[in-house]
C-alpha cells in the first residue's frame, strides 16, 4: 500500500483513513473526534503541515487524519500543538496514497453492511470495441500515452478499460459507489486512481486545467427535469480540462445541450453522429478544444 511506505511502515502494519469517503474529507466529522482524544495515541507522524498518522499500540493500528481539502485546519492546529515525528510528500503522491486506502477499503466491504452487487460486471465486446475504433479516430491528434486525463461517471469502468487499451492511465471516478466497487473488482478500475465522488465536489479536490483531457461515456440521461444538475455536473468537470473534452450521450439532443453549454465556456466543439442500427450506447459524441481567443 502506498500509504504504508509513505510513513515508512511494513506492509503488515495496519493503516487507516479516518473518513469513509473523499467527501468527507471535506466536512471531516471523525476527525475532529478523533483530534480531541489525540492524546490517547502512543506515536505521531505529521505528513506536510496538514495531515497526522496516529498509532494506537492497543489497537495496533494507525489512523490517517487530513484536512487538506477542508475549510478548517483541525488537523493543522493540532500538528502545531504535538510533538511530531516527520515526513515529506508532495500533494499528489498523498492523493494517490488516499484513493488507493479507500479502494481498498471499499472492496474489501469495510464500508459495507452487506453487499447488494454480486458477479462480475458485464462489459459488451460490441461496445469496447465501438469504443476502441472512435477515440483512435478522433484522439489521434489530441492525446498521447503520457496524457493526464480524468475520466467522470466510469461506472463498472468500461469507458476506463478502453482509455488503458489506448495506452492511456487515466483517472477514473464515480458517484456510485457500489458499480466502482464491482469494476474495482473485477480488475477494470485501478484503485490507486479510481475514486468515488460527486463530480460537482471536483474542482475541491483538483485545480482549474489539472487534465489535458476529460471524458465521459454516456452521461446523462439529461432532459428538462435534471438538466439543472448534469449542467453543474458538464461544467465542473470541463473547468478541470486544459485541451480537450469528450462525451457520449444517448440522443443528439443531449449533445447538443452540450455544446450550447461548453460553446459560452470558451470550448470549440463538434457533434459527432456516432450511431448505428445495432448500438445502444454512445450514439452521439461530443469533441471539444479550449477555444484560446474566448478564454483570454
Amino acid at each position: 500500500m502506498l500509504i504504508n511506505k509513505m510513513l515508512n511502515l511494513g506492509e503488515e502494519d495496519c493503516v487507516f483513513l479516518a473518513e469513509e469517503s473523499l467527501e468527507d474529507l471535506l466536512w471531516l466529522p471523525v476527525t475532529r473526534n478523533i483530534v480531541a482524544e489525540a492524546s490517547d495515541f502512543d506515536r505521531a507522524v505529521a505528513v506536510n503541515e496538514r495531515s497526522l498518522a496516529l498509532y494506537s499500540e492497543a489497537q495496533d493500528l494507525w489512523i490517517l487524519l487530513t484536512d487538506l481539502y477542508s475549510e478548517s485546519r483541525p488537523v493543522m492546529d493540532l500538528i502545531k500543538r504535538m510533538d511530531c515525528e516527520r515526513v515529506d510528500l508532495n500533494a499528489d503522491a498523498l492523493f494517490q496514497a488516499i484513493v488507493e486506502c479507500l479502494s481498498v477499503s471499499l472492496m474489501e466491504g469495510v464500508f459495507c453492511d452487506n453487499c447488494e452487487e454480486s458477479g462480475v460486471p458485464h462489459y459488451p465486446e460490441d461496445r469496447v470495441s465501438g469504443l476502441e475504433r472512435m477515440l483512435k479516430v478522433l484522439l489521434e491528434d489530441a492525446l498521447d500515452d503520457g496524457s493526464r486525463v480524468l475520466e467522470v461517471g466510469c461506472g463498472s469502468g468500461i469507458g476506463t478499460m478502453v482509455l488503458r487499451s489506448l495506452g492511456m492511465n487515466p483517472w477514473a471516478m464515480d458517484i456510485d459507489r457500489c458499480e466502482v466497487c464491482q469494476g474495482l473488482r473485477a480488475g477494470a478500475l485501478d484503485p490507486r486512481r479510481t475514486f468515488v465522488l460527486d463530480a460537482r465536489l471536483l474542482p475541491r479536490f483538483f485545480s482549474t486545467e489539472s487534465f489535458d483531457a476529460v471524458m465521459g461515456f454516456m452521461v446523462g440521461l439529461i432532459d428538462d427535469s435534471n438538466w439543472h444538475i448534469w449542467r453543474d455536473i458538464i461544467v465542473k468537470s470541463s473547468s478541470l480540462a486544459r485541451n480537450t473534452v469528450l462525451y457520449t450521450v444517448y440522443s443528439k439532443r443531449e449533445a447538443e445541450r452540450l455544446a450550447d453549454l461548453l460553446a459560452n465556456l470558451g470550448w470549440d466543439g463538434r457533434i459527432i453522429d456516432n450511431s448505428s442500427a445495432t448500438a445502444v450506447y454512445d450514439q452521439w459524441v461530443y469533441l471539444g478544444c479550449k477555444d484560446i481567443s474566448k478564454s483570454q
